[in-house]
């Protein structure tokens, strides 16, 4: 192993003719510090020819020298010492420079305040325009006009709903249909009452035609009617009463209600009572 003087800076090229020397002294070859120490030969080559360029960052070279030296057998505290000397004459001649060292009491608090007053002004601008555009959105949909195809759609609908329970429209009956008797069962009906009598007449024809008069003096009540038609006659000993060509009288007593239902055959008595035919 060559001795270097303390006093006279290491450079790359003189550490890898140190640790060659060394090697070859030992008598090993790059093959063999390789398999042993699991460092590439191409690590070990660049080492060995101070072309400190094509290594990796300083604190695997140093590992790897430590390894190289217990490997051939020599003390690895010298070879570090090369090494760093030999690293720092590379870093000044290229004109790259050692990382510094930090201390942490002094400036790490600075540091992490530089760090994170950055982020927290970003998240706060974030926020505040947020609720800007929020705001503004807001405002905005309320001074829009509302959509004639669907708000107005809607306001004209509920309009029309108020409008219609606050004035509901009469509903249309529907005309009464005109019902097609039968020739057969068609009555013809005439009620007289005499000369200072007066009689009250109420009929109700199969169909459920109804209806009533009050006759008096001579006047008489003229039906057509779909039969057998229910006749109810007051005062029927004052009634005469005509069924198409037939005649009937002296229904009853005077002041006398009876019940009667007359078809074109005939006229017949519903309550108890003598059944008088023409």
């Amino acid at each position: 192993m060559v001795d270097l003087d303390d006093d006279i800076p290491c450079d790359p090229a003189t550490f890898g003719e140190q640790l060659r020397k060394t090697r070859e002294g030992a008598g090993l070859r790059v093959e063999d510090i390789a398999a042993e120490t699991k460092v590439s030969k191409g690590i070990l080559g660049a080492l060995e020819d101070g072309q400190f360029r094509l290594l990796p960052e300083r604190v695997f070279c140093r590992s790897f020298v430590a390894q190289y030296a217990r490997t051939v057998g020599v003390d690895e505290k010298p070879l570090l010492t090369a090494f760093d000397q030999a690293w720092d004459g590379y870093c000044a001649s290229s004109g790259t420079h050692p990382n510094l060292e930090v201390v942490s009491d002094d400036l790490g608090p600075s540091i992490r305040w530089r760090f994170w007053i950055p982020i927290a002004a970003g998240v706060l601008i974030l926020l505040i325009a947020a609720a800007v555009i929020l705001r503004g959105s807001t405002n905005m949909g309320e001074a829009l006009a509302p959509d004639p195809r669907r708000s107005g759609a809607r306001q004209a609908t509920k309009t029309l709903a108020t409008q219609s329970s606050a004035q509901p429209t009469p509903r249309m009956q529907a005309p009464e249909p005109v019902l097609e008797r039968p020739a057969d069962s068609v009555v013809d009906l005439t009620v007289t009452v005499g000369p200072g009598e007066e009689s009250w007449i109420h009929y109700r024809d199969r169909d459920g035609m109804t209806g009533q008069s009050l006759l008096a003096n001579g006047e008489r009540l003229e039906l057509e009617l779909a039969g057998p038609v229910k006749l109810t006659v007051g005062n029927a000993g004052a009634v005469q009463i005509l069924v198409g060509s037939k005649v009937f009288s002296d229904l009853g007593l005077p002041g006398q209600v009876i019940h009667t239902e007359v078809t074109r055959d005939g006229f017949t008595r519903l309550d108890p009572g003598e059944i008088r035919n023409p």
